[in-house]
């Protein structure tokens, strides 16, 4: 594939990841509330190190997606 992308590929790849992190952030949203409820009805035994650790990577992921695409769509560079 060429460097840079063609303006239109940009901005699809854009559309793309923004519909990807937005939906995982939805999932993780719904996941979180999910453990919370559970933290609610059974205590603090139902909490895992290894859960919160994943929920938020999954967070970072998602937000990272949502600045990756919109980056992509307003066409700046997306380089760091």
């Amino acid at each position: 594939m060429s460097w840079p992308l063609p303006p239109t590929t940009r901005r699809l790849v854009g559309w793309l990841f923004l519909i990807a992190g937005f939906l995982l952030l939805l999932g993780v949203g719904l996941r979180l509330g999910v453990v919370y409820y559970e933290y609610e009805r059974l205590g603090p035994d139902v909490l895992s190190s290894g859960r919160i650790v994943i929920s938020l990577t999954m967070l970072v992921a998602a937000v990272m997606m949502l600045r990756y695409g919109w980056r992509e769509r307003r066409g700046n560079d997306t380089v760091d």
